[in-house]
């Protein structure tokens, strides 16, 4: 499965806006996103006059949505560390 990404709106408001379920509209919740077939994704874009919508693999949305979770559990637990170190410091 994919999610459709809607180009023009996602750089204009610089957050990644996706296709809703069944062409319904946007959304930057990616629980909101729909996904679609990929032979389906392919006939929308096809169809788009402006070309400003693109495909993403559902699996490369997971695995950019887990590395930014990882990288802000380990920044929390970074400056934790730092906060500590800090206090037996004083």
């Amino acid at each position: 499965m994919v999610y459709l990404m809607d180009l023009e709106r996602s750089i204009y408001s610089g957050m990644v806006t996706y296709w809703k379920e069944n062409q319904r509209g946007y959304t930057t919740n990616l629980q909101r996103a729909g996904l679609y077939s990929p032979e389906e994704a392919n006939d929308i874009v096809e169809k788009n006059v402006d070309k400003r919508t693109v495909i993403i693999d559902e699996e490369v949305v997971l695995n950019v949505r887990g590395d930014l979770r990882s990288y802000i559990l380990t920044k929390s637990i970074q400056k934790n560390y730092e906060s500590l170190n800090k206090m037996e410091d004083e």
